[in-house]
Protein backbone atom coordinates (compact mmCIF):
# COMPACT_ATOMS: atom_id res chain seq x y z
CA UNK A 1 0.00 0.00 0.00
CA UNK A 2 1.38 3.17 -1.03
CA UNK A 3 2.11 6.16 1.66
CA UNK A 4 -0.81 8.17 -0.29
CA UNK A 5 -3.12 5.48 0.41
CA UNK A 6 -2.15 4.77 4.06
CA UNK A 7 -2.43 8.26 4.75
CA UNK A 8 -6.18 8.36 2.98
CA UNK A 9 -7.38 5.34 4.18
CA UNK A 10 -8.14 6.16 7.97
CA UNK A 11 -10.30 9.82 6.92
CA UNK A 12 -12.06 8.06 4.80
CA UNK A 13 -12.68 5.05 7.43
CA UNK A 14 -14.15 8.17 9.47
CA UNK A 15 -15.97 10.22 7.12
CA UNK A 16 -17.67 7.29 6.61
CA UNK A 17 -18.34 6.15 10.32
CA UNK A 18 -19.90 9.84 10.68
CA UNK A 19 -21.65 9.54 7.74
CA UNK A 20 -23.24 6.43 8.72
CA UNK A 21 -24.15 7.68 12.14
CA UNK A 22 -25.99 11.27 10.49
CA UNK A 23 -27.79 8.28 8.00
CA UNK A 24 -28.82 6.42 11.54
CA UNK A 25 -29.67 10.21 13.42
CA UNK A 26 -31.68 10.90 10.44
CA UNK A 27 -33.28 7.49 9.80
CA UNK A 28 -34.62 7.37 14.09
CA UNK A 29 -35.13 10.91 13.86
CA UNK A 30 -37.94 10.23 10.55
CA UNK A 31 -39.20 7.54 12.64
CA UNK A 32 -39.49 9.15 15.29
CA UNK A 33 -41.27 12.00 13.67
CA UNK A 34 -43.95 10.14 12.13
CA UNK A 35 -44.91 8.55 15.44
CA UNK A 36 -45.36 12.55 16.49
CA UNK A 37 -47.67 13.14 13.19
CA UNK A 38 -49.60 9.75 14.24
CA UNK A 39 -50.24 10.71 17.61
CA UNK A 40 -51.61 14.29 16.60
CA UNK A 41 -53.64 13.12 13.72
CA UNK A 42 -55.28 10.69 16.95
CA UNK A 43 -55.57 13.87 18.70
CA UNK A 44 -57.22 15.96 15.95
CA UNK A 45 -59.65 13.42 13.94
CA UNK A 46 -59.84 14.73 10.59
CA UNK A 47 -57.11 17.26 10.64
CA UNK A 48 -54.75 17.69 7.53
CA UNK A 49 -50.88 17.66 7.61
CA UNK A 50 -51.08 21.70 7.23
CA UNK A 51 -53.04 21.09 11.17
CA UNK A 52 -50.78 18.63 12.66
CA UNK A 53 -47.35 20.83 11.52
CA UNK A 54 -49.24 24.24 12.85
CA UNK A 55 -50.31 22.29 16.26
CA UNK A 56 -47.96 23.38 19.54
CA UNK A 57 -47.82 19.42 20.51
CA UNK A 58 -46.60 18.44 17.27
CA UNK A 59 -43.84 21.43 17.44
CA UNK A 60 -42.82 20.32 20.80
CA UNK A 61 -42.70 16.33 19.34
CA UNK A 62 -40.53 17.47 16.63
CA UNK A 63 -37.86 19.00 18.94
CA UNK A 64 -37.92 16.09 21.36
CA UNK A 65 -37.80 13.77 18.22
CA UNK A 66 -34.75 15.64 17.15
CA UNK A 67 -33.23 15.44 20.27
CA UNK A 68 -33.78 11.70 20.44
CA UNK A 69 -32.66 11.01 16.92
CA UNK A 70 -29.53 12.31 17.69
CA UNK A 71 -28.90 10.79 21.15
CA UNK A 72 -29.89 6.87 19.66
CA UNK A 73 -28.17 7.30 16.68
CA UNK A 74 -24.75 8.51 18.28
CA UNK A 75 -24.93 5.96 20.86
CA UNK A 76 -25.51 3.38 18.32
CA UNK A 77 -22.95 3.89 16.02
CA UNK A 78 -20.63 3.84 19.18
CA UNK A 79 -21.76 0.90 20.50
CA UNK A 80 -21.37 -0.76 16.92
CA UNK A 81 -18.08 1.17 15.84
CA UNK A 82 -15.72 2.54 18.80
CA UNK A 83 -17.35 0.45 21.89
CA UNK A 84 -14.17 -2.28 21.43
CA UNK A 85 -11.82 0.07 20.92
CA UNK A 86 -11.69 0.98 24.11
CA UNK A 87 -12.39 4.82 23.95
CA UNK A 88 -15.69 6.36 25.86
CA UNK A 89 -17.87 8.64 25.26
CA UNK A 90 -17.60 10.75 28.06
CA UNK A 91 -20.03 9.65 30.64
CA UNK A 92 -17.69 8.74 33.36
CA UNK A 93 -18.97 8.64 36.80
CA UNK A 94 -15.90 10.42 39.03
CA UNK A 95 -17.41 13.59 39.81
CA UNK A 96 -20.01 13.62 37.37
CA UNK A 97 -21.84 16.19 39.96
CA UNK A 98 -19.21 18.70 40.55
CA UNK A 99 -18.32 18.73 37.11
CA UNK A 100 -21.62 19.51 36.20
CA UNK A 101 -22.55 22.25 39.18
CA UNK A 102 -18.95 23.54 37.87
CA UNK A 103 -20.22 23.64 34.07
CA UNK A 104 -23.51 24.89 35.48
CA UNK A 105 -21.64 28.05 37.67
CA UNK A 106 -19.29 29.02 35.03
CA UNK A 107 -21.80 29.05 32.12
CA UNK A 108 -24.11 31.40 34.49
CA UNK A 109 -21.29 33.68 34.61
CA UNK A 110 -20.07 33.81 31.30
CA UNK A 111 -23.60 34.50 29.58
CA UNK A 112 -24.20 37.34 32.86
CA UNK A 113 -21.33 38.82 31.87
CA UNK A 114 -22.11 38.98 28.16
CA UNK A 115 -25.64 40.61 29.12
CA UNK A 116 -24.18 42.73 31.01
CA UNK A 117 -22.01 44.03 28.69
CA UNK A 118 -25.01 44.42 26.05
CA UNK A 119 -26.92 46.10 28.41
CA UNK A 120 -24.25 48.29 29.37
CA UNK A 121 -23.74 49.94 26.57
CA UNK A 122 -27.38 50.35 25.26
CA UNK A 123 -27.59 47.46 22.74
CA UNK A 124 -30.79 46.01 24.55
CA UNK A 125 -33.36 46.96 26.77
CA UNK A 126 -35.69 44.70 29.59
CA UNK A 127 -38.76 44.38 30.62
CA UNK A 128 -40.08 42.31 33.27
CA UNK A 129 -42.50 40.28 31.95
CA UNK A 130 -45.87 39.78 34.72
CA UNK A 131 -45.91 36.44 36.16
CA UNK A 132 -48.67 34.16 35.53
CA UNK A 133 -49.45 30.40 36.00
CA UNK A 134 -48.55 29.13 32.71
CA UNK A 135 -44.67 30.83 33.27
CA UNK A 136 -43.65 28.18 35.80
CA UNK A 137 -44.30 24.95 33.45
CA UNK A 138 -42.97 26.93 30.47
CA UNK A 139 -39.86 27.72 31.92
CA UNK A 140 -39.28 24.30 33.48
CA UNK A 141 -40.41 22.76 30.16
CA UNK A 142 -37.51 25.23 28.86
CA UNK A 143 -35.38 23.83 31.13
CA UNK A 144 -35.91 20.23 30.09
CA UNK A 145 -35.66 21.31 26.79
CA UNK A 146 -32.27 22.82 27.44
CA UNK A 147 -30.88 19.65 29.09
CA UNK A 148 -31.95 17.66 26.36
CA UNK A 149 -30.27 20.00 23.49
CA UNK A 150 -27.21 20.05 25.71
CA UNK A 151 -26.71 16.45 26.73
CA UNK A 152 -27.74 16.18 22.21
CA UNK A 153 -24.89 18.28 21.25
CA UNK A 154 -22.30 17.74 23.19
CA UNK A 155 -22.84 13.80 23.07
CA UNK A 156 -22.43 14.09 19.08
CA UNK A 157 -20.31 17.12 19.17
CA UNK A 158 -17.85 16.58 22.16
CA UNK A 159 -18.42 12.75 22.65
CA UNK A 160 -18.30 11.32 19.05
CA UNK A 161 -16.30 13.58 16.95
CA UNK A 162 -14.07 14.74 19.03
CA UNK A 163 -13.33 11.33 20.44
CA UNK A 164 -13.21 9.74 16.97
CA UNK A 165 -11.00 12.01 15.70
CA UNK A 166 -8.56 12.18 18.91
CA UNK A 167 -8.04 8.72 18.65
CA UNK A 168 -7.39 9.16 15.28
CA UNK A 169 -5.46 12.05 14.89
CA UNK A 170 -4.64 13.74 18.46
CA UNK A 171 -6.39 16.42 20.91
CA UNK A 172 -6.02 19.28 18.81
CA UNK A 173 -7.59 17.54 15.57
CA UNK A 174 -10.45 16.67 17.66
CA UNK A 175 -10.97 19.67 19.25
CA UNK A 176 -11.08 21.10 16.16
CA UNK A 177 -13.10 19.16 14.14
CA UNK A 178 -15.82 18.97 16.55
CA UNK A 179 -15.33 23.02 17.24
CA UNK A 180 -16.62 23.06 13.46
CA UNK A 181 -19.29 20.57 13.26
CA UNK A 182 -21.06 22.14 16.01
CA UNK A 183 -20.97 25.40 14.30
CA UNK A 184 -22.22 23.96 11.32
CA UNK A 185 -25.08 22.01 13.00
CA UNK A 186 -26.85 25.68 13.48
CA UNK A 187 -26.66 26.15 9.69
CA UNK A 188 -30.69 26.52 9.71
CA UNK A 189 -31.18 28.62 12.62
CA UNK A 190 -32.80 31.80 12.34
CA UNK A 191 -30.67 35.05 11.82
CA UNK A 192 -27.48 32.37 11.91
CA UNK A 193 -26.03 34.25 8.73
CA UNK A 194 -27.78 37.97 9.37
CA UNK A 195 -23.40 39.00 10.41
CA UNK A 196 -20.54 37.48 10.69
CA UNK A 197 -21.09 37.08 14.69
CA UNK A 198 -22.96 34.08 15.00
CA UNK A 199 -20.71 32.06 13.25
CA UNK A 200 -17.64 33.18 14.73
CA UNK A 201 -19.21 32.91 18.75
CA UNK A 202 -20.21 29.39 17.72
CA UNK A 203 -17.37 28.40 16.41
CA UNK A 204 -15.71 30.39 19.90
CA UNK A 205 -18.25 28.49 21.95
CA UNK A 206 -16.95 25.43 20.46
CA UNK A 207 -13.97 25.84 20.85
CA UNK A 208 -14.72 26.53 24.69
CA UNK A 209 -16.92 23.39 25.08
CA UNK A 210 -14.28 21.32 22.91
CA UNK A 211 -11.49 22.25 25.77
CA UNK A 212 -13.76 21.92 28.85
CA UNK A 213 -14.19 17.89 27.26
CA UNK A 214 -10.52 17.81 26.70
CA UNK A 215 -9.23 19.01 30.16
CA UNK A 216 -11.84 17.57 32.47
CA UNK A 217 -12.06 14.10 31.12
CA UNK A 218 -15.40 13.92 30.28
CA UNK A 219 -19.00 15.80 28.90
CA UNK A 220 -20.17 16.46 32.14
CA UNK A 221 -18.41 19.94 32.34
CA UNK A 222 -19.67 21.25 28.93
CA UNK A 223 -23.37 19.99 29.43
CA UNK A 224 -23.44 21.76 32.37
CA UNK A 225 -22.14 25.28 30.88
CA UNK A 226 -24.40 24.44 27.98
CA UNK A 227 -27.41 23.68 30.10
CA UNK A 228 -27.15 27.15 32.02
CA UNK A 229 -25.88 29.12 28.56
CA UNK A 230 -28.99 28.79 26.97
CA UNK A 231 -31.55 28.49 29.65
CA UNK A 232 -30.05 31.78 31.30
CA UNK A 233 -30.31 33.66 28.05
CA UNK A 234 -33.38 32.67 26.25
CA UNK A 235 -35.68 31.97 29.63
CA UNK A 236 -34.79 34.82 31.96
CA UNK A 237 -33.29 37.29 29.85
CA UNK A 238 -35.59 36.68 27.19
CA UNK A 239 -33.02 36.51 24.15
CA UNK A 240 -33.47 34.44 21.38
CA UNK A 241 -31.57 31.47 21.62
CA UNK A 242 -29.58 31.03 18.28
CA UNK A 243 -32.00 32.73 16.60
CA UNK A 244 -34.85 30.64 18.96
CA UNK A 245 -37.67 32.85 21.05
CA UNK A 246 -39.03 31.07 24.54
CA UNK A 247 -41.34 32.07 27.51
CA UNK A 248 -38.90 33.95 29.71
CA UNK A 249 -38.62 36.40 33.04
CA UNK A 250 -38.01 39.23 30.89
CA UNK A 251 -38.06 40.32 27.61
CA UNK A 252 -35.26 41.20 25.82
CA UNK A 253 -36.01 43.91 22.87
CA UNK A 254 -32.83 44.73 20.60
CA UNK A 255 -31.49 48.62 20.34
CA UNK A 256 -29.21 49.81 17.74
CA UNK A 257 -26.63 48.04 15.36
CA UNK A 258 -27.32 44.13 15.83
CA UNK A 259 -23.32 43.52 16.18
CA UNK A 260 -23.57 44.86 19.54
CA UNK A 261 -27.14 43.77 20.54
CA UNK A 262 -26.98 40.59 18.64
CA UNK A 263 -30.21 41.02 16.63
CA UNK A 264 -31.96 38.22 15.52
CA UNK A 265 -29.63 35.77 16.72
CA UNK A 266 -29.70 36.88 20.42
CA UNK A 267 -26.74 37.54 22.54
CA UNK A 268 -25.02 34.79 20.67
CA UNK A 269 -24.78 37.69 17.71
CA UNK A 270 -23.44 40.03 19.72
CA UNK A 271 -19.73 41.48 19.51
CA UNK A 272 -19.65 41.97 23.40
CA UNK A 273 -20.27 37.72 23.86
CA UNK A 274 -17.12 37.50 21.46
CA UNK A 275 -15.05 38.95 24.05
CA UNK A 276 -16.07 37.19 27.04
CA UNK A 277 -16.21 33.86 24.89
CA UNK A 278 -12.39 35.04 23.73
CA UNK A 279 -11.55 35.58 27.27
CA UNK A 280 -12.75 32.69 28.48
CA UNK A 281 -10.57 30.01 26.45
CA UNK A 282 -8.06 31.83 27.40
CA UNK A 283 -8.41 32.01 31.07
CA UNK A 284 -9.61 27.49 30.94
CA UNK A 285 -6.48 27.39 28.61
CA UNK A 286 -4.33 28.99 30.98
CA UNK A 287 -6.15 27.36 34.11
CA UNK A 288 -5.72 23.74 33.20
CA UNK A 289 -1.99 24.67 32.21
CA UNK A 290 -0.77 25.94 35.41
CA UNK A 291 -2.82 22.76 37.07
CA UNK A 292 -1.00 20.30 34.67
CA UNK A 293 2.34 22.03 35.59
CA UNK A 294 1.60 21.78 39.60
CA UNK A 295 0.49 17.97 38.76
CA UNK A 296 3.76 17.26 36.98
CA UNK A 297 6.01 19.43 39.83
CA UNK A 298 4.24 17.45 42.57
CA UNK A 299 4.86 13.71 40.66
CA UNK A 300 8.83 14.82 40.68
CA UNK A 301 8.91 15.83 43.42
CA UNK A 302 7.47 12.41 44.94
CA UNK A 303 9.91 10.63 42.87
CA UNK A 304 12.50 12.48 44.25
Amino acid sequence: MSDVKRKLLPILVMVGKIALTLVMITVMTVLLLVAAAVITLRRMPGAGMSDVVADSFFAQASLWAQIAGFIGGTLLSWMLFEKRRGWRLGFEPNRALRKTIGGLLFGSALIGLSVLGIWLVGGVAFTRLPGSGDQLPALIGGLCLFIGVAVNEELFARGYLQGLAKREYGAGWGIAISTIVFALLHAKNPGMWSSVMPLLNLLLAGLLFGLCREYSGSLWLPIGLHVSWNFIQGCVFGFDVSGMPLTSVFTAEPLGSSYVSGGAFGAEGSILTTIVLVLSVGMLYNYYQRKHILRLTSARRNHL
